[in-house]
């Protein structure tokens, strides 16, 4: 099935914030926050989407995709991007799930919203984990030299962490515009998520998406790569709604301690584990991720 709609609201301080709809216009409002590098123009099956009665609404992070930069933004500014979005939309509840580098976005939006929220999902992320320095004692002491740089830079002067993130990813975001599939290079797709990239409909649909994801190009899109740099905004132990968290024990890019000292982290967390899948577990088990954070 093709999205409903994709299009762009003004928010209150003039910017622009790209989303999409897919699925039921009169279902159970879900908002997806994308990975890194992704954006607004996947979702992870549109059958089921329908089938589950959900309206899906994804969302473009400022500098990704149709969305204006915001300098500076932090994950403390997105959920007062969604609510306007969720009020233009005319919605009072929805739930909302972050996939890969979305997790920390779902995450703040239990922390600052809860009472607009029907349920909270994060799947396939190590982000919470990873990158908390504040809350995971041994996050700094891994970092590498060049992650350290670009920490310490970033509380010192984010613009000029933005200007560095942007020469240093400059190649790169550029490739992904001309051949997205540079993403999938580095690692060797697990046995559980081939069948998702071997189906080309879904592979190109996904490719897509990577491309939109950079195409204001890499001065826009160094704010999303540093993003965990800067300063959080909330603290994952304060989060008192249920979360529910999902990991693919085949997972190449998110390893399994990271999930465990997010479950543990949390005040009410609810983890399950796929051993069938990898990253891409996301579509391989769509429905039971959209009725755990639906209002039923």
């Amino acid at each position: 099935m093709p999205l409903l709609r994709d299009d762009a609201i003004r928010l209150s301080d003039g910017r622009t914030l790209a989303y999409a709809e897919w699925g039921e216009p009169q279902g159970s409002c879900v908002f997806m926050f994308h990975g890194t590098p992704h954006s607004r123009v996947w979702c992870p099956d549109e059958t089921v989407t329908a089938s589950s009665n959900v309206r899906l609404v994804t969302v473009d992070r400022p500098g990704i995709g149709g969305s204006d930069v915001l300098p500076r933004r932090t994950f403390g500014a997105w959920p007062s991007d969604v609510v306007e979005l969720a009020d233009a939309l005319r919605v009072e509840k929805f739930g909302v799930l972050g996939w890969s580098a979305g997790g920390p976005y779902a995450a703040v939006c239990a922390a600052r919203i809860p009472a607009r929220l029907t349920g909270v999902g994060i799947a396939c992320s190590r982000h919470l984990s990873q990158f908390n320095i504040a809350e995971n004692p041994s996050a700094g002491e891994e970092l590498e030299a060049d992650d350290r740089e670009m920490f310490e830079l970033a509380q010192r002067n984010p613009n000029a962490a933005a200007r560095a993130a942007a020469d240093q990813h400059r190649e790169w975001v550029q490739e992904l515009r001309s051949r997205p599939e540079v993403v999938l290079e580095g690692y060797e797709t697990p046995a559980g998520d081939r069948w998702f990239f071997e189906d080309e409909e879904r592979r190109r649909a996904f490719l897509d998406a990577v491309r939109e994801s950079v195409r204001q190009g890499p001065e826009a899109f160094a704010w999303e790569a540093i993003d965990v740099w800067l300063p959080w905004g909330f603290r994952v132990a304060d989060i008192a709604s249920e979360v529910h968290l999902w990991h693919g024990a085949q997972d190449p890019i998110v390893e399994r301690r990271h999930v465990d000292l997010i479950v543990q982290t949390l005040p009410n967390a609810r983890l399950t584990v796929w051993n069938d899948s990898g990253h891409q577990g996301v579509a391989r088990h769509w429905g039971e991720i959209l009725e755990a954070v639906t209002a039923r």
